[in-house]
């Protein structure tokens, strides 16, 4: 029955819709929000109360008292506009009761901040013409008092100075905001002339002292910190005074290693305690953000981490975010190759795995392509592999992009994705072909496909690249590319050469591929390569039998038989031949006995 009107049966207005809109989710937490707020106005913690308002939906349908106290709120802040825009939204949902003239009395003080004299005081006749001048008729005349300069002798002492002393720090609070610092200077003197209350002080001069710090006047900051820790020595503004202090001494020094160690642990001190002893307020933050660089000025990178992720914990909407993710993604990357001399690559990869949230909203792609070149520092490619592909779409700074899309080249020409080296060989020699073209690794991708069209070109460029600090298993891949090449277009004094090169370290069966195919096609260097196989491989049962069939050939049959016979001992498959060679020999000299 709350929610009908007695007399009428009709649903009372707003109330039920207010009432459906609660029943969400969304208008649970609205609810609670509107109940600290109420909290909160109660404390005169009028900035606390505008923070909590700009949570609510836009769509929440508020009560005048609500629309007042928020309105209240702005004028006792420095927001005269806003006041009176939510001050006519109380009054308009209670005419006829106090509340109305509470919220046109708001009005008319906000018209005095924003120095709307005329206005201020035509709005105060209408008012003092209609019900409110009985309900506030001695606020009515404090403030005709204060915009005549004449006081009527029946209003309450206290009641004026309240009003004023209330008058003057909404105007205090209006020029803060408004930067113009000289003239809240000015009413600040005046407030603790009029009021004689000295404690307000360190309140009026500790918000100048912030706002010139936060202007960058800091000489003017630095005067009015040093007369709070004068002046209110045991206060809270004066230990926020003096970490200021501190934190001024800390950023206006440029070589940070200047600075006496302890000035510094005074300072995370500071730090520490206002993070634990003010939360909420809007200086731990800044405290916070001051210790996460002091941190990253000492290049303690874990402590810089340790200290962003608690940061972007608790403030999620800080204005210092992109800062504070920069911080983590460099200290992040920083810490990769040192964990990988110090043998705690699980740890990185731990990192890389559980913080892929936190690296993809501090856009920071860098760190894993550092992580994946780490990994092909060691050779260990299939993991290079892997975390070069989870930059993914993260982006890169524009000084890595040639050497990353080159090792992706190669990766994936070393991977058998010959289609995608391609792709981005093409990229990188139309983008950054200055920037990477004396690299080991863009000269083996050119080589390769050199080789397989242009056996000149190929060679050439191969001279080069053997000259570079590409791994010896590459370099002799393309050695190996190129004297297969060298055979097959019988170009075999290439191919001898080609062989002989240090950096392929030739093995047995090299040799018997080149003694193959130069067996008839070139005797002469048949027997180069025969003689010095033979010194190479002096064992080598093959190499024997292929010169003993080269001297029969030849017709040197004494030679031969001593070589038969030797190549006779063994199982090897040339033992086996040479076996079977011998046993011919033999049954053709015997039918040649009884021939002859």
């Amino acid at each position: 029955m709350i929610f009908f009107s007695s007399s009428s049966g009709q649903p009372k207005e707003g109330i039920l819709k207010r009432f459906l809109t609660n029943a969400t989710p969304t208008g649970i937490e609205a609810d609670r929000t509107l109940k600290e707020i109420e909290s909160a106005f109660r404390l005169k913690d009028y900035a606390k109360v505008i923070q909590l308002f700009s949570t609510l939906p836009p769509s929440l349908q508020l009560s005048p008292e609500e629309f007042f106290m928020v309105a209240e709120s702005f004028y006792q802040t420095g927001e005269p506009e806003k006041a009176i825009d939510l001050a006519e939204r109380a009054s308009s949902l209670r005419r006829g009761k106090e509340l109305s003239c509470s919220a046109e009395l708001l009005k008319i003080k906000s018209r005095l901040l924003l120095g709307k004299e005329k206005e201020a005081l035509k709005e105060l006749d209408e008012l003092e013409k209609g019900f409110c001048a009985e309900l506030v008729g001695d606020q009515i005349k404090v403030l005709r008092g204060l915009l005549k300069k004449n006081w009527e002798v029946d209003v309450d002492p206290n009641l004026i100075k309240t009003e004023v002393e209330e008058l003057y720090l909404a105007r205090f609070n209006y020029l803060l905001k408004k930067g113009d610092l000289k003239e809240a200077e000015k009413i600040a003197f005046n407030y603790l002339n009029i009021s004689g209350e000295y404690q307000k002080g360190k309140n009026f001069f500790f918000s100048l002292a912030e706002a010139y710090f936060k202007k960058g006047e800091i000489p003017r900051a630095k005067k009015f910190y040093q007369l709070i820790i004068t002046e209110w020595d045991v206060s809270k503004e004066s230990f926020l005074s003096k970490f200021r202090l501190y934190q001024i001494a800390y950023e206006s020094t440029k070589i940070k290693e200047l600075l006496p160690p302890k000035t510094i642990e005074d300072l995370l001190m500071y730090i520490t305690q206002i993070k634990a002893k003010y939360p909420s307020e809007g200086i731990a933050e800044e405290a916070s953000f001051l210790g996460i660089r002091i941190y990253y000025d000492q290049r303690d990178w874990e402590r810089t981490r340790k200290s962003t992720k608690e940061f972007l914990k608790i403030y999620p909407e800080s204005s210092f975010l992109t800062k504070v993710y920069d911080y983590y993604c460099q200290a992040s990357t920083s810490l990769v190759p040192a964990y990988f001399l110090q043998g705690k690559v699980g740890e990185l990869q731990k990192i890389a795995q559980e913080e892929r949230e936190i690296f993809e909203k501090a856009n920071c792609g860098v760190f894993y392509y550092h992580l994946g070149k780490e990994f092909y520092r060691y050779n260990l490619y299939t993991l290079s592999s892997y975390y070069f592909l989870s930059v993914q779409d993260l982006p890169l700074p524009g000084e890595v992009l040639p050497d990353y899309y080159l090792k992706l080249a190669f990766l994936a020409e070393i991977n058998g994705e010959e289609e995608v080296s391609d792709i981005l060989l093409s990229y990188l020699q139309k983008n950054f072909s200055k920037k990477t073209g004396s690299e080991p690794e863009y000269l083996f991708l050119k080589t390769k496909k050199a080789l397989a069209k242009d056996l000149n070109y190929g060679v050439n460029l191969l001279r080069e690249t053997l000259k570079t600090a590409l791994p010896v298993a590459f370099k002799r891949e393309l050695i190996f590319q190129a004297l297969k090449r060298a055979i097959q277009a019988k170009r075999f004094t290439l191919a001898y050469d080609l062989l002989q090169n240090p950096g392929y370290d030739a093995g047995e069966g090299d040799y018997l591929w080149l003694l193959s195919e130069t067996f008839s096609a070139d005797p002469k260097l048949f027997e180069r390569i025969l003689l010095e196989s033979k010194k190479k491989f002096p064992k080598s049962s093959a190499i024997l039998w292929l010169e003993a069939y080269h001297l029969e050939r030849k017709g040197e049959l004494k030679k031969t038989s001593n070589l038969w016979g030797n190549l006779t001992q063994g199982q090897n498959l040339e033992n086996r031949l040479a076996q079977q060679y011998e046993k011919i020999r033999k049954l053709t000299e015997r039918a040649q006995k009884l021939v002859y």
